[in-house]
């Protein structure tokens, strides 16, 4: 506190009818040679003027005031914040001493039991008290006031997100008729336009297949929070075997690609689809982005990390990326090369990035131009004991199922 008061100077408040007490109070501060100022007011009048001025570090008032009574100066004080209040008890006082307490004064002292050393020592912890009150007071508020723009963001998210898949669902329609129908006029027109004709009805049809690529691309990005599953075990080699049978079949087969996985890949603990989005999206942009005359080779490997993480890489032989554009590919509809040589919305990565981050992880790229690049990113593996749990339900279906086997 000494250091406090040097900086600036402590006004105390001294609040007693009775003038004696009051000097009392005063020689003790003085004598302290502490920097206090003191204000004096044994009326009504005096103390409401006083605290109308503001500018009160503490207040010590006695529970027996005229006209006004201590504990009702209290409650206005504690109301309005004014300052830390110290009440002064007399003889026979201390229950209601103890009321004031539970009020809202910060301490109490009986006047019989006034000493200097006991005063300047309840005038520390006081003022520390309440300093350090106020400041529990505004990270409560800071917190609250967090909370609310939180809930508010969150409320602006949900509707934005409705808003897309709901926009962009009713959009599909619309444009899959102008599309079908400019097709159909494609057909049924052929040999009875001219060129720029052809030219202006193929451009139309072509907008609209591009259109509606993006309509489709909108919805599978808003689908990552709208359409979100429960976390299950999810075993990554099964996953990317599926893909290599289904998804990714045509692709492989036009680029003549490979897919290798190195290691045995632990297991996550998340939304199938998701992850599924999530393989085919990273290793369909190795295939795709594959240096001419050279078959895409891809290479997917896995490794525990700390705090139930597995990391994730993804490497390709292809084009490369230059390190500018490492950031700047997880954007939505972010392209690096013309439509013509590559085909794609631009929003692939977009979409890994926002599964990854709704499942806690990370996603980065390692990239040299010319050679390829590693996409790699992090998820929640299952634990250990959600292992033996998973196991453990495993083992007693089984059993269930000889049983009834047996029975049969």
């Amino acid at each position: 506190m000494e250091e406090e008061t040097k900086k600036r100077p402590v006004k105390i408040l001294v609040c007693d009818d009775d003038p004696a007490f009051r000097k009392l109070v005063q020689t003790y501060l003085r004598s302290a040679d502490m920097g206090f100022v003191l204000k004096e007011a044994g009326q009504k009048e005096e103390i409401q003027d006083a605290l109308d001025k503001g500018g009160i570090d503490l207040v010590l008032m006695d529970i027996l005031m005229p006209d006004k009574s201590g504990i009702e100066w209290l409650d206005e004080i504690v109301e309005k914040r004014i300052a830390p209040v110290v009440m002064l008890t007399g003889f026979g006082s201390e229950e209601i001493a103890v009321q004031s307490i539970r009020e809202g004064a910060i301490d109490y002292i009986p006047k019989d039991h006034l000493t200097k050393d006991r005063l300047l020592s309840t005038i520390k912890i006081t003022l520390e008290t309440w300093k350090r009150k106020r400041a529990e007071e505004e990270k409560r508020r800071l917190m609250e006031e967090l909370e609310e723009t939180n809930q508010k963001l969150e409320r602006s998210n949900r509707e934005l997100q409705d808003f897309a898949y709901i926009a962009s669902h009713d959009l599909r329609e619309p444009m899959r008729k102008i599309s079908a129908f400019g097709q159909l006029l494609q057909e049924s027109l052929k040999g009875k336009l001219d060129e720029d004709e052809q030219e202006n009805l193929a451009f139309m049809i072509d907008g609209a297949n591009r259109m509606q690529q993006m309509i489709d691309a909108l919805l599978t990005y808003s689908r990552v929070t709208t359409k979100a599953k429960p976390a299950k075990r999810v075993d990554l080699k099964e996953a990317i075997e599926d893909l290599k049978n289904v998804e990714l079949a045509a692709l492989l087969e036009e680029t003549e690609g490979t897919i290798r996985i190195q290691k045995p890949l632990p297991a996550v603990q998340a939304d199938p689809s998701q992850v599924h989005q999530l393989l085919q999206n990273v290793i369909a942009n190795g295939l795709k982005f594959h240096r001419d005359g050279i078959p895409p080779e891809i290479a997917v490997r896995g490794r525990q990390e700390k705090d139930n993480q597995v990391r994730v890489e993804v490497e390709d032989n292809g084009v490369g990326i230059e390190e500018a554009n490492y950031e700047k590919i997880f954007g939505m509809f972010q392209r690096l090369y013309s439509r013509e040589g590559y085909k794609g919305s631009g929003i692939g990565l977009a979409v890994c990035k926002k599964i990854v981050e709704r499942h806690g992880g990370t996603i980065g790229v390692n990239s040299t131009l010319g050679k390829g690049s590693m996409f790699w990113f992090t998820m929640p593996t299952i634990t250990n004991d959600e292992l033996r749990i998973t196991n453990y339900e495993l083992g007693g279906r089984m059993k269930r199922r000889n049983r009834l086997i047996i029975r049969n």
